[in-house]
């Protein structure tokens, strides 16, 4: 090799290795934006979600400490009033029992687990009596492990098997709804839950943007649990839900 041709040579290996040099640069800048964006992204779903949280426990301290008193006492009033209609008095005191408990229950449904001191196993245990009174859906619970969770991971899953009863109702035209829970290892909290109604296809829901706010609000709470959901591809079979999250005790 002559001396000119070493010389294009090197000159060539220099370019080369510079544009290299911008090539490397500029993916190792994508990926430190990309990695920014989903950091961005992962704090904008936990803020809202936070955010939704405090909102729920307002209106549950406000339904529980201003309105459910401030109608007790308005039946107080009602105990005190002379009337020869007592069949009618009689009916308004008892129509403000009916609104009375029903604010305490809203109250505590909407308030976080935490303020309650109880695993989301017990307080699901109590919302799907309340669902199988009402004859709507059966619901049935199997418990393989019992799972023991920091408060907001509790209050979290709690939001999601509360979401998953809540649309099945609403929108699979189920009459049964199952549900299990278990471990995966020693890290992994595994839920699933089939239905015998009207299954769907998440991934063409996904793709179509067409996720319902039921919808969202369990996947964004599965997101901000580190968490993963899956479902079974035999719509015909109804919906199965296959949700794992990471656990944090």
């Amino acid at each position: 090799m002559g001396t000119e041709e070493r010389k294009i040579f090197i000159a060539f290996g220099i370019v080369s290795a510079f544009i290299g040099l911008v090539i490397l640069f500029f993916i190792v800048n994508l990926l430190n934006q990309q990695r920014r964006y989903r950091q961005l992204q992962k704090e904008k779903l936990n803020s809202e979600i936070n955010a939704a949280e405090m909102e729920r426990n307002l209106i549950a301290t406000e339904l529980h400490n201003d309105i459910g008193p401030y109608l007790s006492s308005v039946k107080m009033r009602l105990d005190v009033i002379v009337t020869t209609q007592k069949e009618e008095l009689d009916a308004c005191k008892e129509a403000l029992d009916k609104c009375v408990q029903q604010v305490r229950g809203m109250a505590k449904a909407m308030a976080p687990l935490s303020i309650f001191e109880i695993p989301f196993q017990d307080a699901l245990k109590k919302y799907i009596q309340e669902v199988n009174v009402h004859g709507t859906l059966k619901v049935e619970l199997a418990e393989f492990d019992i799972v023991k969770l920091i408060p907001d991971h509790n209050n979290q899953i709690y939001r999601i098997l509360q979401e998953i009863i809540h649309n099945t109702i609403k929108h699979a035209q189920a009459s049964s709804l199952h549900i299990e829970i278990s471990r995966e290892g020693d890290k992994i909290l595994l839920i699933r839950t089939s239905d015998n109604g009207v299954g769907y296809d998440l991934e063409k829901v996904r793709a179509a943007n067409k996720l319902g706010m039921g919808l969202l609000g369990i996947q964004s709470r599965i997101e901000y649990l580190n968490g993963s959901l899956s479902t079974s591809d035999e719509t015909e079979l109804g919906t199965k839900y296959n949700i794992r999250i990471p656990i944090l005790c």
